[in-house]
This record gives C-alpha cells, sequence and structure tokens, in this order.
C-alpha cells in the first residue's frame, strides 16, 4: 500500500469506526486516533465540502451510485490539496451496507476544479 502513494480507508458502518492508513497520519500529520472515526477527516474540509462528501457516500450506499468524488483539503501547515476519494461499500448477504473502503490520491498537480473542489468524473 506504501508504494501505491495512495491513502486507504475503511470504515465499519455497524460499529461507526474507522481506519485511515499512514498517508493520513503523514500528510495530515496526525498521530492515529485512538478511537478514529470518519468524523476525523471533518476538520480537514469546509463545511461544503464535508457535506457534499456525505451526500456522495449516501447515494452510494443508498442508490449504488459510484463513490468519486474531487475536493479540496487543509493541511495542518496551512497548505491546501486536492484529493480525489474513490470507495465502495461491502454488502451482507441481503444486500445492505456493512464496511465502506476505499482510496484517496492527491490530485493538486492535475488541476482539480479551483472553484468548488466538488468535481465527480
Amino acid at each position: 500500500m506504501q508504494a501505491s502513494g495512495d491513502g486507504f480507508w475503511e470504515v465499519d458502518l455497524a460499529a461507526g469506526s474507522a481506519w485511515f492508513s499512514d498517508w493520513f497520519c503523514a500528510r495530515v500529520q496526525w498521530t492515529q486516533p485512538k478511537h478514529p472515526s470518519w468524523g476525523d477527516l471533518r476538520p480537514l474540509m469546509s463545511h461544503e465540502t464535508w457535506h457534499a462528501l456525505l451526500r456522495n457516500m449516501r447515494s452510494h450506499l443508498e442508490e449504488r451510485t459510484p463513490l468519486d468524488i474531487k475536493f479540496q483539503v487543509q493541511l495542518a501547515e496551512g497548505r491546501t490539496e486536492w484529493w480525489q476519494l474513490h470507495g465502495s461499500a461491502q454488502r451482507s448477504d441481503f444486500g445492505h451496507p456493512t464496511y465502506f473502503a476505499g482510496c484517496v490520491r492527491d490530485v493538486t498537480a492535475s488541476g482539480a476544479n479551483p472553484k468548488t473542489g466538488l468535481d465527480r468524473d
């Protein structure tokens, strides 16, 4: 995973817990939260971006639309990056989402939309 240059994440939807790869910790200068949750990403984003991400996740979980969103994040040292997040739900035998996992890539150099950061490709 380290060699890919991407960050990886997983959310246990039943427990509400999350796991973030070392990429996240290095990028945002975190020490790994003791009991991480998806909400630990919230301080990195604007209010609009956070809610757009949650809407996209909900759409994926309820309507099975692709989760693929670009957005701007504020890093600890004050600079910003554009990230592209991809993910997919793992579902039970009954079709209920149980886990959500995916990856994040820094796409700053590729020219994400600087007006909104909420491009969906």
